[in-house]
C-alpha cells in the first residue's frame, strides 16, 4: 500500500488513517492483525504499533477473538454530524404528524455499530412524558422499542455475532440467544417491536424500522407511560406508524431478513 508523504512527517499518521479506514470496512465481522498486515503490506511490528494507539484513544477497540473493530470514540466523532443526517429534514413532518396523532413521544434512531443513535425527537401533548432518550444518545440495539427494531433487520448470522459480542451488556431478558431469535423472528412477522420496562420501569414503547436505501436502515418509535401502552394501543399506534411511513415513501421492515 503506498501512504502519501506529500506532508512532511505525517507518514505515521497516514498509515494510522489507513488502518482506521480499514477496520471501518470490517467493523460487522472485525478484522484480525494479520489481514491488516496483508493488506496494507505493512509490517507486523509497525502495524501493531498504530493499531494499538488507536485502541489507546477509543478508536478502535479488540474483541475477545482479537479482532478489531472501530471504538466508542470513533462513534462518537460522527455525533455532531448525526444532526444533519438527510433522514432529518424529512422525517420531521412524519414525527409532528405521529405525534400529534398519538399524544406521545417520537423518536427516530439510526444504526450506529453495535448502537441505535438518536437523531430527533418530537413531544406529544399527553402531560407525563416519556423522555428516556435524548438527542445524540447512544443505546445499545436491543434495548428499547427503536433499537429492538433495528436489531430485528439483521440476518439471523448477524444477531448471534452480536449476542457474542453485547450479552453481557444487555438486559437479562436478552441474556439467551435464543430467545432473541425468536423474538426478532416474531417481530419481522408483525413488522413492530414492542418493549415494556426494558429502558425504565413503568415504559413501554412500540418501534418499526423502515429502509432508508437499499439495505440500510433507520427506525421510530412512541414512548409512553406503560399504563397507556396496552396491547391493543400498541397495535394501533403500530399500524399509524407504517402507515405515515409509507405515506412519506419509506417502506417498513416487515419481512425476514
Amino acid at each position: 500500500m503506498s501512504v502519501p508523504t506529500k506532508v512532511s512527517g505525517g507518514q505515521s499518521v497516514f498509515r494510522a488513517l489507513s488502518l482506521l479506514k480499514l477496520v471501518s470496512l470490517h467493523h460487522e465481522s472485525g478484522i484480525a492483525l494479520r489481514t491488516l498486515v496483508e493488506t496494507t503490506g505493512l509490517d507486523r511490528t509497525t502495524t501493531y504499533r498504530l493499531v494499538s494507539i488507536l485502541a489507546e484513544a477509543g478508536l478502535v477497540e479488540r474483541d475477545d477473538k482479537k479482532r478489531y473493530r472501530l471504538g466508542l470514540e470513533a462513534m462518537q466523532l460522527g455525533l455532531k454530524s448525526m444532526s444533519r443526517v438527510p433522514i432529518l429534514e424529512r422525517c420531521r413532518p412524519l414525527m409532528i404528524r405521529l405525534a400529534r396523532r398519538t399524544e406521545d413521544t417520537v423518536y427516530v434512531v439510526v444504526r450506529n455499530g453495535d448502537y441505535a443513535h438518536c437523531i430527533h425527537y418530537e413531544e406529544g401533548t399527553f402531560p407525563i412524558k416519556a423522555l428516556v432518550l435524548q438527542i445524540d444518545g447512544l443505546r445499545l440495539l436491543g434495548v428499547g422499542s427503536a433499537g429492538t427494531a433495528l436489531l430485528s433487520t439483521l440476518s439471523d448470522a448477524e444477531i448471534r455475532e452480536f449476542h457474542r459480542r453485547q450479552q453481557k451488556e444487555l438486559p437479562p431478558s436478552r441474556s439467551k440467544l435464543a430467545t432473541v431469535l425468536n423474538e426478532m423472528r416474531t417481530i419481522r412477522k408483525l413488522g413492530y417491536a414492542s418493549t415494556e420496562n426494558l429502558v425504565a420501569d413503568g415504559v413501554g414503547g412500540v418501534g418499526v424500522a423502515f429502509e432508508v436505501t437499499p439495505g440500510s436502515y433507520a427506525a421510530i418509535s412512541v414512548g409512553a407511560i406503560r399504563s397507556r401502552m396496552t396491547p391493543e394501543r400498541t397495535r394501533r399506534i403500530a399500524k399509524i406508524m407504517i402507515e405515515e411511513l409509507s405515506a412519506t415513501g419509506w417502506k417498513s421492515k416487515s419481512s425476514p431478513g
